[in-house]
């Protein structure tokens, strides 16, 4: 079933489905920009992934590592926590220097890093990054377990400097390098190589390396680094949509009871597009939309989201922020894109009361409308802290009533209801997609 909807509705569509069936991409900026999504588990801080990635390069240089290693290490560091999205798991790896459970986020990272086919020559080094020096497999050749162990030693060098700007100014910093980096002497030869930690202790000597640390000095110190012209690559719509399934995986990856949301999101998205009449391209562009809707969610504290009653309006509000945290890493992923919009826009509601502009009628476009929907009904059919997975006709009682407010979309949410059956199955199903 399809139905016809006012042409104007097509008009963002018709502007970016062109020039979106490919993308060039900087994978410099795309890991930088992946980090800084990362960087919101940390709630309070969020530069810990940037900082590691420069601090190996750092480090690197001082070693004599030819431009190619160098730079491949600064951006395995940066990337090296992407299978950290919970709040508690990070606060595990800034309050420890070893802990039980350690390795289970490095091989989340691992499998991550390999979903999306630019990053995978990173996922080796990100998977063995809190094996000790020692401890290495044997299997890894010199330079992964060299690129892997230097990550080690950059997170937790970042770690001990982090706990000392807490309890100091920072200038103390410059004073006090050398008893910053004493804390780590004990676990040379064990946790790092010998001469890995040898070259720390030669970077760590020049104020440089502590003040480019800094957030203000941080970006501009990376991006001088970085050559882009060395990073440019032009990515298949495939590959665009592996990196957006990349990203949700992080996200969905946060709370048990959000497993699957981003990719079911997406899929419903793509199904009901399809009914309304949108082509081909239109339904996969916002397919990644649907992917990375909730991308600053990250920002959220587990407690937040598993929290199994009311949420009080403080933590209510604390939710809301995640629509302009998404909008603002996504205009930085896929500049030139309506994606960024559609994200930040699919709590809206066509009656205003909606966040977190309280649009309303026509101000809310057609592909947002179809996102809102598939957003709406995946969750109620999703488990969650506060309620079992409902039936499809309790998820159509509640969508009703919100129909009959003038909430959402009727003529979208007629072919849902239309549909229910199959929808509804897109909706509960876990592992990955079988639409495109």
């Amino acid at each position: 079933m399809s139905v016809s909807l006012p042409e104007t509705m097509f008009d963002a569509f018709d502007q970016s489905v062109g020039a979106f069936v490919g993308m060039d991409i900087d994978l410099g900026r795309a890991a930088h920009t992946v980090t800084k999504a990362l960087d919101y588990v940390g709630v309070n801080d969020r530069s810990h992934g940037r900082r590691v990635g420069l601090i190996c390069h750092r480090i690197a240089h001082l070693l004599g590592w030819e431009r190619e290693r160098r730079h491949f290490v600064l951006l395995a560091g940066m990337l090296h926590d992407c299978g950290v999205s919970s709040t508690v798991v990070h606060k595990k790896l800034v309050d420890e220097m070893e802990w039980d459970g350690a390795e289970h986020h490095c091989e989340r990272g691992d499998y991550f890093l390999r979903s999306f086919p630019p990053f995978q020559e990173y996922a080796e080094a990100v998977r063995y990054h809190h094996t000790r020096w020692r401890n290495m497999p044997e299997h890894l050749d010199r330079d992964t377990r060299e690129y892997a162990n230097l990550i080690f030693l950059a997170d937790r060098l970042d770690v001990v400097h982090v706990r000392f700007v807490a309890r100091h100014s920072f200038h103390q910093v410059l004073l006090n390098k050398r008893e910053i980096l004493a804390e780590l002497e004990p676990h040379a030869d064990l946790l790092f190589a010998d001469h890995l930690f040898a070259a720390a202790k030669q970077a760590a000597e020049k104020d440089s390396f502590w003040l480019e640390l800094r957030d203000e000095f941080l970006d501009d110190a990376i991006f001088e680094t970085l050559d882009s012209s060395d990073y440019q690559v032009s990515l298949s719509f495939d590959e665009i949509e592996s990196l957006g399934e990349l990203i949700s995986l992080i996200v969905d990856a946060k709370s048990p009871f959000t497993h699957y949301h981003s990719l079911r999101v997406a899929d419903l998205a793509y199904s009901i597009a399809g009914l309304a009449g949108m082509d081909y391209y239109q339904r996969r562009i916002l397919r990644i939309a649907g992917l990375l809707h909730d991308v600053g969610k990250l920002r959220t504290p587990d407690e937040i989201l598993e929290k199994p009653g009311r949420l009080s309006d403080e933590e209510a509000a604390q939710m809301r922020s995640h629509t302009l945290d998404s909008k603002r890493v996504l205009k930085a992923i896929f500049p030139n894109t309506p994606i960024a919009k559609w994200a930040a826009e699919h709590h809206e509601k066509l009656d205003g009361s909606g966040y977190p502009f309280g649009w309303s009628g026509d101000r809310i476009d057609l592909p947002t409308r179809v996102l809102s929907i598939a957003d709406i009904f995946q969750a109620l059919c999703q488990k969650r802290p506060y309620r079992d997975r409902l039936e499809v006709d309790d998820v159509l009682a509640i969508m009703d009533e919100m129909d009959a407010k003038g909430q959402i979309d009727s003529t979208i949410y007629n072919l849902v209801r239309v549909n229910k059956n199959e929808l509804y199955q897109t909706a509960i199903r876990e592992g990955g997609s079988e639409l495109v």
